[in-house]
């Protein structure tokens, strides 16, 4: 594991993995790789279901499955988050507010022991339909997984992306504020999941989902790039692997991502996840890289480089992101925790008008005190400070942009409720 993590350090400083990602038989090797990872998927295993963990799988709340009809169980939860925001800068103080920060209904059950389901969907997301696979924005899950024997399962439909941060993939009944690199991506696609199990402690999944959900100007911040064709095979293909120690006290959790924006226009994820759970205490440690021929989070398209200039979305764009965090339930009502993050971004080929560099360096900052008046119920209220301050680099920025910092306190409450 510590290899992998050099590598992902290196790779966030080296541009000469342009050198395959935009060659002009990038589609080729997409194809073929596609076509390793349907091979793979007749090799028998055994079924993780980690992409599709409900909204209350890993906190204390849970109630049986409810028989509505012969053979078939299902439940319902629901899981709302809202508080008080406010915001202050460099410049002073910026603004307050109630929020909604998110309410989501899911249905979960099962057919009979091969077949199961999962339904999920946010109501402060878009309703409007994705131009690609016609699912409403809202719509976070819509999968159907099969279990075709003991050791192997197959998940068809929309569902989670098979990366391997912690914090993306954790419940969000627990995070509060989400990094830069888990917050401007696509966290869902549709397409079909392979999982198994190597043995009791070790598990590798495989999976083909679409690489956008919309249109390019729906996709990219400024649309496509001009002289730049349209995908053919709009796919990201992963593969993922999971291991976790006999005492289940320590998890690793591995991923290797490839996948095409436009033509000849690919992206690569790296993703990775450490975790180490004791009694009381939790920690992990994720390690983020994405190298994206056209810029798909927009946070370097968004830096301002050069005034009164039509913008256009950067090419050759990569991001790097370290997060760090401790929680400590030091009572049956309390828990802190401490989160730290950082994160960069760049353009490792000069394009356009975006010279080769690292446009910034951004620092985030994270203390909540979450108290639990009734433990045996997900119901909880938290105080959160955060603190982010970020650089900008002017070596490659033409106009004299400003760092800026700003602070955020958050006092609100989350409940995970199982309706039925």
């Amino acid at each position: 594991s510590g290899y992998l993590c050099v590598i992902c350090v290196l790779l966030s400083t080296n541009p000469f993995l342009s050198l395959f990602i935009f060659n002009p038989y990038f589609e080729i090797y997409m194809k073929k790789f596609i076509f390793l990872l349907l091979l793979c998927l007749c090799v028998p295993g055994y079924s993780v279901a980690q992409s599709n963990v409900s909204l209350v799988d890993t906190v204390t709340c849970q109630r049986p499955l409810l028989h509505i009809s012969r053979g078939v169980e299902t439940h319902m939860n629901m899981l709302f988050n809202t508080g008080l925001v406010a915001d202050i800068s460099q410049n002073g103080f910026i603004q307050m507010t109630a929020r909604m920060n998110y309410l989501k209904w899911e249905l979960k059950g099962k057919i009979d022991d091969d077949f199961s389901f999962h339904f999920r969907q946010s109501l402060t997301k878009s309703a409007l339909s994705a131009t690609t696979d016609k699912a409403v924005l809202s719509v976070d899950y819509a999968n159907l997984s099969w279990m075709v024997n003991r050791k192997f399962s197959l998940t068809f439909g929309k569902q989670l992306l098979c990366l391997g941060g912690y914090e993306f993939w954790m419940s969000g009944y627990k995070v509060k504020e989400f990094s830069l690199f888990n917050d401007y991506m696509n966290n869902y696609g549709t397409g079909f999941t392979a999982q198994l199990r190597l043995n009791d402690c070790r598990s590798l999944s495989f999976q083909v989902v679409n690489s956008k959900t919309g249109d390019d100007d729906e996709t990219f911040c400024y649309g496509r790039p001009e002289g730049i064709e349209a995908s053919k095979i709009p796919l990201l293909a992963t593969v993922n692997y999971e291991r976790f120690s006999p005492s289940r006290e320590w998890q690793l959790r591995y991923s290797f991502s490839l996948g095409q924006q436009a033509a000849h226009h690919g992206m690569f994820y790296f993703t990775s996840g450490h975790v180490l759970r004791r009694n009381a205490l939790l920690a992990y440690l994720d390690i983020n890289f994405s190298y994206e021929g056209i810029d798909h989070k927009g946070l370097v398209s968004q830096t301002p480089v050069i005034i009164d200039r039509t913008p256009v979305t950067a090419r050759h764009a990569y991001y790097f992101s370290t997060i760090f965090n401790v929680d400590y339930r030091f009572s049956p009502h309390w828990n802190v925790f401490l989160k730290g993050i950082y994160e960069q971004g760049g353009v490792a080929s000069r394009n356009a008008y975006y010279m080769r560099g690292t446009y910034f360096h951004e620092w985030q900052a994270q203390l909540c005190a979450e108290f639990y008046p009734k433990p045996k119920l997900d119901l909880k209220f938290y105080l959160l400070t955060q603190c982010r301050q970020r650089y900008i680099n002017h070596r490659v920025i033409e106009n004299n942009a400003d760092n800026w910092n700003c602070q955020r306190l958050v006092c609100g409450v989350v409940y995970a409720i199982p309706v039925f």
